[in-house]
């Protein structure tokens, strides 16, 4: 005790000694002004604008903004977040500034008060002339095209069809006079809201035709919101530009701000993909269960298959391809870890029956139901049977009864022949490639396949005597399947696919595949290579030859393909009249005796007054595949609006009728949906002539058969007159005959 009570009297004598000086010291450095460096954060700023920074101590700026911004500001969890919430913490960090957010009910209300000076930033203010009168702008955040809503099944399906209508817009929106501008065609009566939910009210009663808002994610919570309003345009010529707005006085303020937005960019980018994600959370209302998996963040081991193009392609570590991109846009969506592994299926398969891979590209079985979890597909393509141009159609699985099937090694369809066929001759391959091989050296007859991996081989490889002969009903969709030791992946998964775009997906993932090699390009190769061993002399010589077999190639090809869109009727995929009167040498050569139909649709004109012309373009279509599906070895041609001939080969006179019966029926048990709502059947009148042999004239056979259709087309009017005022609407059930 003494001991300690000796040192405690030392150190207190020592602290009289040193104190003033310790004192003098602290004093000195206090008193002495600090650096730019020594400011809070790492912000570079000049001198005037750090002298201004630390003249604003104690103040507090408030921030006017719309409160629904989407991912820029939401409500989420109890908690304000997204990313101007995130921005200006950091801003307040970095400038040594206090910003706070104000609190105000919606955009209009914060644009008036900023305009009082009662606030003293605007965000994601859009910079105008007039405005630049009474304010300063900073650089754009962030930019969102404006998007025009429309209710589902009205007359507005395009920008265009604006004109003349009464469209909504929030108040004090600038696009209301920039869409004037842009589009001066475009003449609109506006009515403005103070809120977005009070204008997509609007356009759901009928009050407004459309509603011109800023787009982005938010735009997405609108439709769920409002299930009968959708998008129908995106406008880039206008963008919101989520800018920072002061007082026009306020120089020095503006120039701090953009100078952080400048050199925190890529910080902002990060902070942006954040809110994106945690927004998207909220927007699809996952449960509990799936945002703690989230947050775990553990890894979600993905695997590749090899040899699945242009759908899954590995490169460097990297899944690529269509599902490539599907599955890294899942992951930007909502936020996911990836590990990929790559393998073939067979050994991806196994390992992710064992637990070891959560992830796998696999075709939906009812074995893999008991396995894996499946969310909603990726793709609602049906798989085709594809076969040589020499080859018959074939009517679904079915029709594959005694023909030779190429199987690639593992596949699904091997499973699915063996349920539906007899005896199956399958031909097993190792990959689409021998598959196509197979066909093309007459050892398979036909293989079945996504059509879409269909069209990347037969055209990157040049196999133009390849071509579809038929389609399956079996669901062959794509799909990621998903370990059952993950039903939270699944259960996200499923909420996020459907705000992936097919056709997006498709575009990007076939640029990161390798392009396939041309057969004709590989023998081409080869042969100069043979050439070039053997004589340097012959070099100049096959060069010119190479350049005028391309040449030739391009030429037939541009042949072909002018020839197609000639004698091709676009939308039926039939001859059409100018191969009728151009080719007569090719008409009616097939099989005797023929039938020769003449058909004439009925209540074509009516449904074109009634509901447009994209309605009755859906009665044609829908005509052309019933007769097709009746008659697929029929020689068909669309000779006008609606006039049909088919020349059916054969068919003895007396199953002609049947056969016209036949189609009648199917037609009378089929329905066509309007683009607009409401359905029809696809009515028609018919006649047939017979033709024994190549002597008789076909003229004479179509006028025979064309002298019946009226005939029995009169008889259909003297029927239905007392029907001809009737008048389909959108969404009804009635039907026209």
């Amino acid at each position: 005790m003494a001991v300690r009570w000796g040192c405690l009297r030392s150190l207190r004598g020592m602290l009289g000694l040193c104190g003033p000086l310790l004192l003098s010291l602290l004093l000195l450095l206090v008193s002495l002004p600090l650096p730019a460096s020594a400011a809070p954060g790492t912000l570079q700023l000049s001198l005037e604008q750090r002298h201004w920074v630390d003249a604003q101590a104690g103040r507090s700026f408030k921030v006017g903004f719309d409160p629904f911004a989407g991912s820029d500001s939401f409500e989420y969890r109890g908690r304000r977040l997204g990313l101007l919430p995130a921005m200006l913490e950091d801003m307040s960090r970095q400038t040594g500034l206090r910003l706070t957010q104000a609190d105000v009910g919606g955009w209009d209300e914060a644009y008036r008060r900023f305009v009082g000076g009662e606030l003293d930033l605007l965000y994601g203010v859009n910079q105008t002339p007039e405005r630049d009168r009474i304010m300063r702008f900073t650089r754009a955040v962030q930019q969102y095209p404006y998007v025009v809503f429309a209710r589902k099944g009205s007359q507005v399906q395009t920008l265009g069809d604006l004109d003349g209508r009464l469209v909504g817009f929030q108040a004090n929106d600038f696009a209301i006079e920039r869409l004037a501008q842009e589009y001066p065609n475009v003449r609109f009566r506006v009515q403005t809201f103070g809120e977005p939910a009070e204008a997509l009210k609007a356009l759901v009663l009928g009050a407004v035709d459309g509603f011109v808002t800023s787009g982005g994610n938010v735009a997405i919570e609108f439709q769920q919101q409002h299930p009968n309003v959708h998008v129908v345009a995106q406008i880039r010529a206008i963008t919101s530009d989520m800018r920072f707005a002061v007082a026009r006085d306020q120089a020095l303020l503006a120039e701090i701000v953009d100078r952080y937005l400048a050199q925190r960019a890529d910080h902002l980018a990060a902070e942006a993909a954040q809110a994106d994600r945690l927004y998207n959370r909220k927007l699809l209302q996952l449960s509990e269960a799936e945002l703690q998996w989230l947050d775990r963040r553990q890894p979600v081991v993905v695997g590749v298959a090899e040899d699945y193009l242009p759908f899954d392609y590995f490169e460097q570590g990297q899944y690529k391809g269509i599902m490539g991109a599907a599955l890294q846009k899942i992951s930007d969506t909502i936020g996911l870890n990836l590990q990929i592994r790559q393998g073939s299926f067979d050994e991806l398969l196994k390992q992710a029956r064992a637990g070891q891979v959560h992830v796998l590209n696999m075709a939906k079985t009812d074995e893999r139901l008991e396995q894996f979890l499946f969310p909603r597909p990726i793709s609602t393509e049906r798989d085709i049977i594809v076969g040589l141009k020499t080859g018959s159609p074939v009517q679904d699985v079915y029709g594959l009864e005694g023909k030779r099937v190429a199987v690639i090694e593992g596949f699904w369809h091997e499973e699915y022949l063996r349920k539906n066929l007899k005896a199956p001759l399958i031909v097993k391959t190792a990959s689409i490639q021998e598959s196509l091989a197979a066909l093309r050296a007459g050892k398979a007859d036909y293989m079945i396949e996504n059509p879409t991996v269909v069209e990347f081989y037969i055209n990157g490889l040049g196999y133009s005597d390849i071509i579809k002969r038929g389609i399956t009903s079996k669901d062959s969709f794509i799909y990621f399947g998903v370990s059952k030791s993950q039903p939270e992946l699944a259960a996200i998964m499923d909420k996020v696919i459907p705000l992936l775009d097919f056709e997006t997906l498709k575009f990007e993932g076939v640029q990161t595949v390798p392009s396939l090699v041309h057969a004709d390009q590989r023998h081409l190769l080869l042969m100069l290579a043979l050439v070039g061993a053997i004589a340097l002399l012959l070099l100049g010589v096959t060069i010119r030859t190479v350049r005028k077999l391309i040449l030739q190639r391009a030429q037939t090809q541009f042949l072909s393909e002018r020839e197609h869109l000639l004698y091709t009727d676009s939308l039926t995929g039939f001859h059409n009249r100018n191969y009728f009167s151009h080719r007569p040498e090719a008409i009616g050569i097939s099989a005797f005796p023929q039938a020769v139909v003449m058909a004439d649709m009925n209540n074509l004109k009516r449904v074109n007054d009634s509901h447009g012309h994209a309605a009755g373009d859906a009665l044609i279509k829908g005509f052309a595949a019933q007769a097709r599906a009746q008659w697929p070895e029929a020689e068909a041609f669309r000779l006008g609006g609606d006039e049909f001939l088919f020349i059916l080969p054969g068919i003895e006179p007396a199953r002609a009728e049947a056969e016209l019966a036949a189609l009648q029926q199917r037609c009378q048990d089929s329905r066509i949906e309007l683009p607009g709502g409401g359905w029809v059947h696809a009515g028609v009148a018919l006649g047939c002539a017979s033709r024994a042999s190549a002597q008789q004239s076909l003229q004479e056979a179509m006028a025979f058969a064309d002298a019946r259709m009226y005939a029995a087309k009169a008889q259909f009017k003297r029927r239905s007159g007392d029907l001809q005022g009737d008048a389909l609407q959108p969404g009804s059930s009635a039907h026209l005959d």
